[in-house]
């Protein structure tokens, strides 16, 4: 990283603790004034019409994102918000498009895929870092050793989403990312149901305050559960963020229909504090924002098939 965005970097650093201090301090007050100082100092388009949203928002004081992000500061460790959250924002999305508006040929995706198993992934980790490409979607498709958490945490500038099949995620597994600041857990859920596994897991990780959340597999009956009141007060209880993604079986009308009631939940119609992400569409839409006509990165071994779906 270049030495002027390495700078910017540790002052949004040094921001981000203080800002999740004040928060708990002063959750309302101080919410508000973060986000009005981050509008006034946007200056792409996007990420001014990203603040100018979150005013509008947060101009409810019945917000859900107030509740959420109360939430967030209770119950995740701060060095975990702010080393994900900065890798996140600062190195994956804004670093990564100040690099390619900066190149005349190829350009890299913003994001990346593959499988912690994969014995080239140090390897195509430092490549795609080098091309200001910092975050990652992993499969745990075999059990996470000391060998490859001790990887991922050494790439400090990354982000890493890791998808764990809820029954498989023991303990051992637990204790080995639980000091991994640039890792969130995902637990894969097949259908909207949270299981004993998932249960157990989840409360496991609250109890370290580790960063987590869900991923939801979809099918086409699933679809009009995705915002019922019933399985979102489930899902708040367990965890802070739920990603869905669809099954084969989901037709695209569907899947349009189940977006725009996630959109609307996001806008403040549903008074759950839990927030809903869309794999597909809302990757898409990044892609489109950060890294318009790239494809995501891979590291898939041959014969694998990533479970989730990236056309």
């Amino acid at each position: 990283m270049k030495p002027d965005l390495e700078s910017s970097r540790s002052f949004a650093m040094t921001l981000a603790h203080r800002a999740v201090r004040d928060v708990r301090r002063d959750g309302f007050r101080q919410l508000r004034n973060y986000v009005d100082m981050c509008a006034l100092l946007a200056q792409r388009p996007d990420l001014k019409r990203f603040f100018d949203h979150a005013q509008t928002v947060l101009q409810r004081t019945d917000s859900l994102y107030y509740k959420l992000i109360n939430n967030l500061v209770a119950q995740v460790n701060e060095d975990a918000i702010c080393t994900a959250g900065i890798n996140l924002g600062f190195d994956a999305i804004i670093s990564c498009a100040s690099n390619n508006r900066k190149q005349n040929g190829e350009t890299r995706s913003w994001l990346n895929v593959g499988f912690c198993s994969a014995p080239e992934l140090d390897d195509a980790i430092i490549q795609a870092e080098a091309g200001s490409s910092y975050a990652w979607v992993l499969y745990a498709d075999e059990e996470l050793t000391p060998k490859t958490v001790a990887m991922l945490q050494s790439h400090t500038h990354s982000v890493f989403f890791v998808l764990f099949d809820a029954q498989k995620f023991n303990e051992a597994t637990m204790e080995r990312v639980a000091g991994c600041n640039n890792v969130i857990t995902l637990l894969c859920l097949h259908e909207p149901e949270i299981t004993t596994e998932a249960c157990r897991a989840a409360n496991a990780m609250r109890s370290k305050q580790m960063f987590y959340g869900f991923l939801v597999e979809m099918g086409r009956a699933d679809a009009a559960q995705a915002v019922n009141t019933d399985w979102l007060d489930v899902l708040a209880q367990y965890g802070l963020f739920c990603v869905y993604t669809r099954k084969p079986d989901m037709d695209q009308q569907t899947a349009d229909a189940m977006y725009r009631q996630i959109v609307h939940s996001r806008i403040g119609s549903v008074a759950v504090p839990v927030l809903l992400l869309d794999w597909e569409h809302d990757v898409k839409y990044l892609n489109r924002m950060i890294t318009p006509k790239t494809e995501l990165g891979q590291c898939i071994p041959e014969g694998k098939t990533f479970p989730l779906n990236f056309d």
